[in-house]
């Protein structure tokens, strides 16, 4: 006879006044009886791995990963293995009302309803890094003042939603241009998003994957429909645009940061990928019009013709 699961109720389970609990759960032999809640949970597997007995589904859950557990997803963990028994996690629950703010807040470019929607728990693996930073983003809640509610609210909530921007959402939106993606390339194009590798160009790229060139031009291809220099380029493009219109780094500096080697190189991949930027062009002339400088303009470049300097400025 199929019985219902027991469905944990918010009031007894996290702090209502915070919205919240978290704690780390070390593993014991046997079978924790399956549940449901009313409320939210985060779990993330810190070492070891678990078996996640889930919408009545067995999933082997390795180490280093985060899993999105919603309120109606029936679910439990067995222990049966001395790998498994050497499990430790991490498991953040937070009520219905945090959750519906934090995606108003993360706007409708969020893809709530994919997470929320999808038959099965999502989940993302983290490289090592990720999980470290992960880590100590975490352990910074032990430093708040226990009794202070709204401050451990506070920083839940900033937890959650780097944890909901960074890393669910890259996950949903490369499983929904290419289902077929392979986890070693989503952790890759998560870790080439920082600034210190997209800069450092193809190479880094390589270093990361693990891969030889030929392997990753090919997986390039076929998940992100362009080729690894060209992905670069555009990172480094969006990169280069957001400083140029949101800071008043000259423009050389900027094409340097961005590891192109030389202007031209800048030049024509800024306009192979911005034609027609006028916004940077006003920013050009608020900020260096005023100097004494001889500036040429033309559709989408102005250069100083200074011998004494000679630098190089982009427009927008």
């Amino acid at each position: 006879m199929n019985t219902l699961p027991y469905r944990k109720s918010q009031e007894e389970s996290l702090d209502m006044e915070a919205e919240c609990r978290y704690h780390f759960v070390n593993a014991n032999p046997g079978l924790s009886s399956l549940h449901c809640h009313d409320y939210y949970e985060i779990f993330l597997t810190v070492s070891g791995s678990v078996t996640h007995l889930v919408n009545q589904a067995v999933v082997k859950v390795p180490e280093n990963t985060l899993v999105f557990v919603r309120p109606d997803d029936v679910h439990g963990f067995r222990y049966q293995s001395s790998t498994d028994t050497d499990t430790t996690f991490i498991n953040l629950a937070f009520s219905r009302n945090t959750l519906e703010l934090l995606f108003t807040y993360l706007s409708d470019h969020f893809p709530s309803k994919e997470l929320l929607l999808c038959p099965m728990p999502p989940s993302v693996i983290l490289s090592h890094a990720e999980k470290k930073l992960l880590l100590s983003q975490i352990s910074a809640l032990d430093l708040v003042n226990w009794q202070d509610k709204q401050a451990l609210k506070f920083h839940m909530r900033v937890l959650l939603a780097d944890i909901f921007a960074h890393y669910f959402y890259s996950s949903v939106v490369s499983r929904q241009t290419h289902p077929e993606t392979p986890l070693w390339f989503q952790q890759l194009i998560r870790l080439m998003e920082q600034p210190e590798h997209f800069c450092a160009g193809l190479e880094r790229m390589i270093a990361l994957s693990g891969k030889t060139q030929e392997h990753l031009s090919r997986c390039s291809k076929k998940y992100l429909g362009i080729t690894a220099t060209e992905y670069i380029n555009d990172l480094r493009i969006n990169y280069a645009s957001n400083l140029l219109l949101n800071t008043n780094t000259p423009i050389l500096d900027i094409c340097y940061a961005c590891g192109f080697q030389s202007v031209s190189r800048f030049y024509q991949a800024f306009k192979k990928n911005i034609p027609n930027p006028p916004v940077i062009s006003e920013r050009l002339i608020r900020l260096h019009q005023s100097r004494n400088f001889s500036i040429a303009f033309s559709n989408n470049i102005c250069y100083n013709e200074s011998a004494s300097t000679n630098k190089f400025y982009g427009t927008r």
